[in-house]
């Protein structure tokens, strides 16, 4: 019983690494909180493309040594070194290796960048593989995705999608047949169906998951 695991926002906090490399960004381009806080919106929690918050940073900030392609690899890899998996994320992922289920990162993202992550939070020693949009060239909700963690983790049968995101990976899981897992961080449920389980931060959704694998085995 395989488990899928979303990684920007489920496993690590990326909206909080993004904030606190705003701060020190902002601060090396002459930008003060106000301009801070501008660029937190503007990023949409990553949904904005990089190339084109690249260009509103240059109209609103003017910094002097950046142009659209040095501010986008900035944008893209310098939050890394901030990124950290949320409390008890890995407790519970080593609690699900060692009793035998496979663990696949499925993440919409750039591959050297998901990459960065895997290797700063160790998650890419515990995971049995990854499937990267970047790397594929499709992206969730595609069932493409979904269909090649299934390959990674080499199983059939029920597997479990963990994730954030409504459409990319709790409806996106749905649609191709997965068990899902919503972390809500405090949001209500906003669809008339229901996930198979939800709970507020990741570390609980995981111990359901397992929970939920053990009872089944």
């Amino acid at each position: 019983m395989p488990v899928f695991l979303d990684l920007d926002n489920t496993l690590v906090d990326r909206n909080t690494a993004f904030s606190r490399w705003a701060f020190v960004a902002v601060a090396s381009w002459g930008g003060g909180a106000p301009d801070v806080e501008w660029l937190i919106q503007a990023d949409a929690h990553g949904y904005t493309p990089r190339a084109e918050l690249a260009g509103m940073i240059l109209d609103r900030l003017k910094p002097a040594t950046s142009d659209v392609d040095g501010l986008v690899a900035q944008l893209l890899y310098e939050h890394v070194d901030f990124i950290e998996c949320y409390p008890g994320v890995l407790a519970q992922l080593d609690e699900l290796a060692a009793i035998g289920e496979q663990l696949v990162i499925v993440t919409n993202g750039e591959s050297k960048q998901q990459r960065m992550k895997l290797r700063r939070t160790g998650l890419g020693e515990i995971v049995t593989g990854s499937a990267i949009s970047g790397e594929l060239g499709f992206k969730k909700p595609d069932a493409r995705m979904f269909a090649a963690a299934r390959e990674i983790a080499e199983a059939d049968g029920v597997a479990w999608m963990v994730g954030d995101h409504v459409e990319a990976d709790i409806a996106g899981g749905r649609a191709a047949g997965l068990a899902t897992a919503w972390v809500t961080h405090g949001r209500p449920w906003p669809e008339q169906w229901l996930p198979t389980l939800m709970e507020s931060s990741t570390a609980d959704v995981l111990a359901m998951v397992s929970m939920s694998i053990r009872s089944a085995i």
